[in-house]
């Protein structure tokens, strides 16, 4: 299984849903659950569309098991300015899970 990356990239550079769906050609559907991780099947044709719209490469595109000590600072950061049971808190502590899931399942 892979853990995307798409959404904090589109976030980062002001890009709505909407318009990464226009100029990628995916549907926005498909494209929130991609960045939900409910879909963990896009082409390689449409990950290079994503990555050229979002300008990075493919690789950029995912989470890895090294990212999740940066993804703790950033969400103990969110908890500092949103609270807990914030829905960016959320977000980042899913991500975390599904990390260390994977981890886990490899060893």
């Amino acid at each position: 299984m892979y853990i995307f990356a798409i959404k904090p990239l589109r976030k980062s550079r002001n890009i709505s849903l909407y318009e990464l769906s226009n100029l990628t050609g995916v549907s926005r559907t498909y494209l929130r659950n991609l960045e939900n991780n409910k879909a963990f099947n896009p082409t390689l044709f449409i990950l290079d569309k994503i990555a050229k719209a979002l300008n990075v490469t493919i690789k950029d595109l995912f989470y890895y098991e090294h990212d999740i000590d940066d993804l703790k600072e950033k969400m103990n950061a969110k908890i500092e300015i949103y609270g807990t049971l914030s829905k960016e808190v959320l977000e980042i502590s899913q991500v975390i899970d599904l990390l260390i899931n994977i981890k886990m399942n490899k060893d």
